[in-house]
């Protein structure tokens, strides 16, 4: 048992020397042209590669993992259970985002609408008049509701399990949601990501958004330095 305790012990710095052996060369021939906000420098996943495949989830690529999921730009949109419109409903008819997304200023997470938050408003719209796939998808929001089901929404913005982001801070420092979502109420029907949700996009905001000043007045600048820290956001 001791000889093997030694070889484990010879072993594993060797490994982990390989390791940082690999990443230093292939950073030095990566090619900035290639990068895109969607993947970390070098396009890597971890700061190290796994050491061994034991250590790695073989269903997932540390070289092309993003960094943040769901599609980006209008060219990119995920395919949702309903046909929904943000233009509609928060464009035309104006019905606040805080209305659908309920938990925004009181939660982590601003909350998907339920079927029968939608359900509050679709039991009294008539349906005459309506086109063929509004109608299908008032059909579709139905079935959901008269079943108890949850609508299986696929999620746009989707930060990883290292990062810590939540909405109420953002929320109660006058931070609007068009600033992070872009401007939904004028030209997204399905929602997809216009954010680059990278650090340095983030710390970017934190170093520069007014509501800082306003919010901190003369303690602003210690504030900042705070949201630069990484236990903001790396708890």
């Amino acid at each position: 048992m001791a000889q093997w305790k030694r070889a484990i012990l010879f072993v594993a710095p060797i490994s982990v020397a390989a390791t940082l052996i690999a990443v230093v060369a292939n950073s030095g021939h990566a090619d900035p042209n290639t990068a895109t906000e969607e993947t970390f420098p070098l396009g890597e996943k971890f700061l190290l590669p796994p050491p061994s495949p034991l250590l790695a989830d073989p269903s997932r690529s540390w070289e092309t993992e993003r960094v943040a999921y769901g599609a980006v730009g209008a060219e990119g949109v995920l395919e949702q259970p309903i046909a929904y419109s943000h233009k509609l409903h928060a464009g035309t008819l104006k019905i606040e985002c805080e209305y659908c997304h309920f938990n925004a200023r009181r939660s982590r997470h601003a909350g998907v609408p339920t079927s029968s938050t939608c359900m509050n408003c679709h039991k009294y719209v008539p349906k005459e008049g309506r086109s063929e796939e509004a109608l299908k998808a008032l059909a579709t929001l139905q079935e959901y509701h008269d079943k108890g089901e949850p609508i299986p929404w696929v999620k746009v913005h989707d930060e990883p399990d290292f990062v810590y982001f939540t909405h109420k801070r953002h929320i109660k420092g006058g931070v609007q949601c068009q600033e992070c979502h872009g401007q939904v109420q004028d030209d997204m029907t399905v929602a997809y990501r216009t954010g680059e949700l990278t650090m340095g996009w983030c710390l970017n905001c934190h170093e520069n958004h007014p509501k800082v000043d306003e919010n901190y007045g003369a303690q602003a600048e210690l504030r900042r330095a705070e949201l630069k820290d990484c236990w903001t956001c790396h708890q």
